[in-house]
């Protein structure tokens, strides 16, 4: 690791320096949300108890946002069961078009080894973000309006939009240029190769607020609304803090990774903030669940 803050591995060039098994069924803790489903501790670490013998705890709220494409905002009541299936607790949410028809894509883990396939992948169906110069795929998009909007109306007017995709040649000349500044052993600490980038598959955005800047958004008001909301949506903090030894880069709270609401909302409830134990089980769960 390094011995100063490294920079975001997806950051544009010139970006601030950031700071430096299967899911077992847990109890419902507190809920965050009045109404909404409890959570339990963050960053926790669990033994598997999946008995299917057990009796399952259960919470009961609506869960708005969670629908996964524009118009489906709310639903009615639903049940959070804890069992063995690791989308049991999210059962109520009928899958988007990525969790039915992509899960492969949607739920693909990328690290500093393991790289999309093909390298140099593009989606077919990004979309602009905001009617502006950054694009991502069309769900993406969607549930980032539903985002955006919703912390407007909870007082945070100011989330705007940094980054979004970037295809195999924009993310090789950003890595080139840290090879050509630092080195290429450093450069790997704080650039993503070309194909092993996350916004090359059309699926992370990167945001900021009123700061302005990138590693403040983790302490500005919006973006720890974010950072409590965005499960809501189907996004997770794709690099959470304290996290590089399992993720291999720093504390990104900018950087918005889109997995869908079944994945994102089942990670929240198990408190598990690791996409590294959790894509693997995500994908397991999308061959079994219609």
């Amino acid at each position: 690791m390094l011995a100063v803050s490294p920079v975001s591995a997806d950051a544009p060039v010139g970006a601030p320096a950031a700071p430096a098994p299967q899911s077992a069924p847990v109890a419902v803790a507190t809920p965050t949300v009045p109404g909404e489903p409890g959570r339990s501790a963050p960053h926790a670490r669990r033994e598997s108890l999946c008995d299917p013998g057990q009796e399952a705890g259960r919470a009961e709220g609506p869960v708005p946002g969670a629908a996964g494409r524009a118009g489906l905002e709310r639903f009615g009541p639903t049940v959070v069961s804890w069992a063995c299936d690791p989308f049991a607790a999210v059962a109520g949410l009928p899958a988007t078009e990525l969790e039915a028809g992509e899960p492969e894509r949607l739920y693909t883990l990328l690290t500093r080894d393991q790289g999309i396939e093909p390298l140099d992948y593009a989606p077919d169906d990004l979309v602009p973000l905001f009617d502006g110069p950054y694009r991502a795929r069309a769900e993406v998009a969607d549930q980032l309006v539903l985002l955006v909007e919703a912390a407007r109306t909870a007082g945070h007017p100011v989330v705007s939009v940094t980054s979004g995709f970037r295809d195999y040649a924009t993310q090789q000349g950003t890595y080139e240029d840290w090879v050509r500044r630092s080195g290429p052993e450093q450069a790997d600490r704080v650039s993503a190769r070309p194909g092993f980038s996350e916004h090359q598959l059309g699926l992370a955005v990167d945001l900021t607020g009123t700061c302005g800047g990138f590693a403040c958004f983790g302490e500005s008001p919006e973006g720890q609304w974010v950072a409590e909301n965005a499960h809501r949506f189907g996004f997770i903090i794709r690099y959470p803090e304290g996290g590089a030894d399992v993720t291999g880069y720093a504390y990104e709270p900018w950087h918005l990774r889109y997995v869908g609401p079944r994945a994102a909302w089942a990670m929240h409830l198990r408190g598990e903030v690791y996409w590294e134990n959790y894509a693997a089980v995500a994908l397991s769960a999308a061959d079994v669940r219609p």
